[in-house]
């Protein structure tokens, strides 16, 4: 009974940790737009679930006085592994909204 009580509190606290989003630093040599973006902004979020051959994903990108939250695309693994930036936010969309900074 003892160590049915401990296997409980332990899968209890260990499907706590699964909710939790897992953050990872990525560092990025993609360029302008990209890059400008980066480095201006106070934080850049990429927010992703991998597929087997395809990744889901959008880019939240937050300054000071406002926050931008993108719209939730679908690319290949591939692109997502070699890009992760550019592959989840258009060119475009990072050049408007480096503009309005």
């Amino acid at each position: 009974m003892k160590y049915l009580l401990i296997l409980l509190i332990l899968s209890a606290s260990s499907f706590s940790y699964a909710n939790q989003p897992v953050i990872t630093q990525l560092d990025t040599d993609e360029g302008y737009p990209y890059k400008n973006l980066i480095n201006k902004v106070e934080r850049v979020e990429i927010r992703y679930v991998e597929n087997s051959h395809s990744v889901t994903c959008k880019v939240n990108v937050q300054t000071l006085h406002n926050q931008y939250m993108g719209k939730e695309q679908t690319v290949s693994a591939k692109l997502f592994a070699k890009r992760p930036m550019a592959a989840c936010l258009t060119r475009e969309k990072a050049k408007q909204i480096l503009h309005m900074l």
